[in-house]
């Protein structure tokens, strides 16, 4: 390991073109170095190093604390088993052909919803399609792989990136590279959102492709690699594409004045915009589907998230090992980082304006994150319902860097000696914030001083062979410090302390409810449904591969959102997250006709339930007003139904002073407590409740439900009550313990059970089809000469477009919320409806004309090219 010299600061030379040549004089890289800058076998080896000891530590500081695939302690927690695994057996069923869809159109969840928007979102990190060479009931396994090898991924390219901010030792470049791969931001938020853990990847790779552009190389590799950075993910990948944008322009502006001309510098922005723009357009698809499918979904200005962040507690989060509560951007990167950026303000070796440019760089991207404004800028303009610090990645990133720049030109002991005493500070002042726990004290109390000392070993070393045991004691530091770091903090935010935790996604209760309905699946003539009673996950459809309404995703579209509640289900996360149907009437209506009855956690049993087929057509006029208030779900449902089946009775209450306004219960109320209401029925009814706001616990005939309504975040489903007596008196009671509730005054609804099963007896012979479906695509035969409206068991959000006998196709119109497709007066026998996710058109343009752009890019080189040759 040689000292590495004393070199200028960069330099652009004049008289290149625009072209940055590493080995003219005063450029950013050694003396004398091949002007394409190959990588060379050491540093290809170190980035393999840098890889493996990154996944190393993760696996280590996991197993130590038993958490999986080690050890009981589950890491599926929140998102992680809700969402993203979910998500990836939805990807192993298209992969396998057993889903019910494709990448456009998912039939399984929310009764039919778009998923390509979802997919790339949640599914397009290259990792994910490991999932598919695993069983599919372990797919928890490959889902974190997933975090696993973009760890490694994200170390190796740091190690290669390095390299090229500034030449030096590719060993020393591999120790910090592991330090940014196992930041605070990887390990809190990254490692349990597989797919953000490309931005952690694509930060090194972008800046990589502007390294290019100030050589003026690789004008096409470096548009793909912007492709597949926005590709990949591009929620983070246009955070990561800020970052690379500021360190190139830092590298510009901290270039030698005297040497580097404006010319060459717009060149080289000229460089990189058009890249970057050329990238994005290869990757519009991407882009421009999750754009329009984030416009039309559920809005989110309904919540408001801070970014205030206590001056002390954000500086002990550069402490290795720390968490805040609430958050505060995680952004460590371990001892030998932290010191060496600390140690920077003293590096006499690098320029004053080299240093000044990196510490201003680092101070107000860190303040960025905590001004709204500029917080919004990094996330696209608009905070994120949950964590709000998401990119902090790019913080580290850039300690990383500035930490390289001092270890490059090797600093002396003073500086180092400097380093050491603001570290100490930083511990004096912060030692006792909130997010330094134990383990953050000790390692970074232990790592200092180790880093510390083996750094001035390195620094006064003059032997070769000293140095390399150095260099690999300082491996070894690294190597524990980051396993300690992981350990620390997976126990830290170990779910099994706030309560009960399932330690695997796919349970057995999952895998038996699985099996039992796998018997009567019967698509596309009806679905089956798993029921609000299973709820391994939110995301149960997709889980355990059945249909149903269980799904939970940031696309779900106001108009599919709005109907679903509109006709009583009900829904959390601001209509984010949709609940599987609970009564008899929206069963029918969405055509199940199997749902699960759970006896325990073992065990499980199917029940047929009285179903409508996916598409029925309703005669003209049958969606007319039946009696109940027009605007009630009682109403929806009827008119959807094209039949009387309720009776919306008058509430009296116990207390008529009160009326329906609710009292809240004493906290030393018996059990008599409560507000009572009485109703008239029909005897033999079924009373159900709609009150989607009641947060309270409603009581009769020995039924017990619970309501947790709370608007606009959640509103409680429809629930039965139980059946009305003979003598016609419905009697329920209502407990709660707040203020402000009440009840609507049509809150209660009898259903007449023969009317509603007549009801559907006739739809299904006068008016139901038959069905084939494609991915994405749908064809039903209907009965000859039909007139009305054909109705499929679906809602109507944009995108879809329907023909009725082969005529043109136009939008379908929201027949009380299902999508519905008028069919004339002339009669028809046949409609044909396929679905086109918004944006897809535009951005396979895009794409095309990204790909013409790079055509282009090749046809001008080889024609620069051959010019040269004629020229010699």
């Amino acid at each position: 390991m040689s000292h590495v010299p004393t070199s200028p600061a960069p330099v652009l030379p004049r008289g290149t073109g625009g072209r940055y040549r590493p080995d003219a004089p005063g450029a950013p890289g050694t003396p004398g170095t091949p002007a394409r800058r190959r990588l060379s076998r050491p540093g290809a080896l170190a980035a393999l190093v840098s890889a493996l000891m990154s996944m190393t530590a993760y696996c280590a500081g996991l197993a130590a604390h038993g958490t999986y695939p080690f050890g009981p302690s589950p890491r599926a927690d929140n998102d992680l088993r809700h969402q993203y695994v979910p998500f990836h057996t939805h990807l192993w069923d298209l992969q396998h052909g057993a889903a019910r869809g494709d990448l456009l159109y998912n039939w399984q969840s929310g009764y039919g919803v778009g998923f390509l928007g979802d997919f790339f979102t949640y599914l397009a990190n290259p990792f994910s399609w490991l999932v598919g060479l695993f069983p599919r009931d372990q797919s928890e396994f490959p889902v974190f792989l997933v975090s696993l090898f973009s760890t490694g991924l994200a170390a190796a390219a740091m190690t290669v990136f390095l390299g090229r901010l500034r030449p030096g030792s590719p060993w020393l470049r591999a120790l910090i590279s592991v330090g940014y791969a196992l930041c605070g931001w990887s390990l809190a938020e990254g490692a349990i959102v597989p797919m953000w853990m490309w931005g952690l990847v694509a930060l090194p790779l972008l800046g990589i492709a502007a390294d290019w552009c100030l050589t003026g190389r690789h004008r096409i590799l470096g548009s793909l690699l912007v492709a597949l950075c926005w590709y990949a993910n591009f929620y983070t990948a246009a955070m990561a594409t800020l970052a690379a944008a500021l360190v190139l322009l830092l590298r510009l502006a901290t270039a030698d004045t005297a040497r580097l001309g404006s010319g060459t510098r717009l060149r080289v922005l000229w460089r990189a915009a058009t890249m970057t723009a050329t990238g994005m357009l290869l990757a519009a698809p991407a882009i421009v589907v999750c754009a329009l499918a984030n416009a039309q979904a559920q809005p989110t200005d309904k919540y408001v998230v801070s970014v205030a962040t206590p001056a002390l507690g954000y500086l002990a989060m550069f402490l290795p090992g720390s968490i805040a509560s609430p958050s505060a951007p995680n952004v460590f990167t371990g001892s030998l980082v932290l010191l060496l950026v600390l140690a920077l303000p003293f590096q006499s070796r690098v320029p004053v304006r080299e240093r000044v440019a990196w510490a201003a760089l680092i101070v107000l991207t860190a303040l960025s994150f905590v001004f709204t404004p500029t917080a919004k800028l990094w996330q696209g303009l608009a905070l994120p319902h949950g964590a709000p610090f998401r990119e902090s990645f790019v913080l580290s990133g850039f300690l990383a860097m500035a930490a390289w720049v001092c270890l490059a030109r090797m600093p002396r002991p003073r500086a180092l000696l400097g380093g050491a005493a603001l570290l100490a500070l930083l511990l004096a002042l912060t030692y006792d914030a909130q997010p330094v726990g134990g383990h953050a004290l000790t390692g970074s109390l232990v790592g200092g001083a180790a880093v510390t000392g083996l750094l001035l070993l390195y620094a006064r070393g003059r032997r070769r062979r000293a140095r390399g045991a150095v260099v690999a004691l300082l491996a070894v530091t690294v190597l524990a410090g980051a396993t300690y770091g992981v350990y620390g903090l997976t126990e830290l935010l170990d779910p099994t302390k706030r309560g009960p935790a399932r330690a695997q996604t796919m349970t057995e209760l999952g895998l038996n409810v699985r099996r039992v309905l796998a018997p009567h699946e019967d698509w596309p003539a009806a679905r089956t449904d798993p029921g609000p009673g299973v709820f391994v996950t939110n995301n149960d459809a997709m889980l355990l591969g059945t249909g149903g309404g269980s799904y939970y995703s940031s696309y779900i579209t106001k108009e599919t959102a709005d109907a679903l509640a509109g006709l009583g289900l009900g829904e959390a996360m601001g209509g984010r997250h949709l609940w599987p149907v609970r009564d008899p009437v929206l069963q029918a209506l969405l055509a199940i006709d199997t749902t699960v009855d759970v006896i325990d956690t073992d065990g499980a049993r199917a029940r047929g339930t009285t179903a409508l087929p996916l598409v029925a057509v309703r005669p003209p006029g049958s969606d007319r007003a039946y009696g109940a208030p027009a605007d009630s779900v009682w109403a929806r449902r009827q008119a959807a139904l094209g039949a009387r089946v309720y009776e919306v009775p008058a509430l009296s209450a116990q207390d008529p002073r009160r009326g329906l306004r609710l009292s809240p219960d004493a906290a030393d109320a018996g059990a008599a407590a409560g507000n009572t209401f009485t109703a008239q029925c029909t005897p033999g009814a079924r009373a159900f409740l709609y009150a989607p706001a009641l947060r309270a616990d409603v009581a009769a005939a020995g039924v017990s439900e619970g309501f947790y309504g709370d608007p606009p975040q959640r509103l409680a489903p429809l629930k039965e009550l139980g059946t009305v007596p003979a003598d016609g008196r419905f009697v329920f009671t209502v407990r709660t313990g707040e203020d402000g509730q009440s009840l609507p005054a049509d809150a209660l609804g009898c259903l007449d059970v023969p009317a509603f099963e007549q009801a559907v007896r006739t739809l299904r012979e006068k008016g139901g089809a038959a069905v084939e479906t494609g991915g994405h695509s749908l064809t039903a035969r209907l009965p000859k000469g039909s007139t009305g409206t054909a109705v499929v068991a679906t809602t109507a959000p944009p995108g879809w477009s329907c023909s009725v006998d082969g005529g043109p196709a136009r939008p379908p119109v929201s027949y009380q919320g299902l999508l519905g497709v008028p069919l004339g007066k002339g009669g028809a026998d046949r409609i044909e409806c396929a679905y086109t996710p918004p944006g897809l058109t535009a951005g396979l343009a895009g794409t095309g004309a990204g790909a013409l752009a790079l055509l282009g890019t090749a046809v001008a080189a080889r024609l620069r090219g051959r010019g040269r040759g004629r020229g010699r």
